[in-house]
């Protein structure tokens, strides 16, 4: 019963193409023979070729209506997009990185201009400088730096609330 089962699937399977006209030629010829000469495929194939036949007669396909594309065009024509260049460029983020750039080169020039020991002689245009007065190791001690990392650890997280909660107006706005 069970292969019986199956090989009626398989018939249907093989006549749903034939009718289709999916299936390749050689298969074709072979199930028209089958048609023809066997009696369970020609009774298969009349009952499937009547309801492939009633469904393409009964069966209208829906169509939009005919102001569709105007209604999908007023509902897109409706919505304000916004300019490419305020999406990929933010103002905050380009200042932030200027400012970065500015304090590491302050900080390099502060360094070369205090590290720097003039000779004694008539060609140097700078005046002498001493630099025993700028002595900030008694400042600048491992517990500053770490407050100092602390201070741009909160300012990072505060950074970052602000965009997560923009963005999370942004979405809320778009519905």
């Amino acid at each position: 019963m069970e292969q019986n089962l199956q090989t009626n699937e398989e018939i249907e399977m093989q006549l749903w193409e034939y009718i289709d006209g999916s299936c390749p030629i050689n298969d074709m010829q072979r199930i028209s023979i089958l048609i023809e000469r066997n009696t369970l495929w020609k009774q298969k194939y009349d009952e499937l070729s009547a309801l492939h036949t009633s469904f393409s007669t009964n069966v209208e396909l829906e169509q939009p209506s005919m102001r569709f594309t105007a209604n999908v065009m007023d509902a897109v024509a409706a919505t304000h997009v916004a300019p490419a260049t305020k999406k990929y460029i933010n103002k905050s983020i380009i200042r932030g990185i200027a400012a970065v750039f500015f304090v590491m080169l302050t900080a390099i020039f502060g360094y070369a201009l205090f590290s720097v020991h003039p000779t004694t002689g008539t060609t140097s245009m700078l005046p002498k400088l001493d630099t025993s007065k700028f002595n900030l190791s008694h400042v600048i001690n491992s517990e500053t730096i770490m407050i100092i990392v602390a201070i741009n650890i909160v300012i990072g997280l505060v950074f970052l609330d602000s965009i997560l909660r923009r963005k999370k107006e942004q979405q809320a706005v778009k519905p």
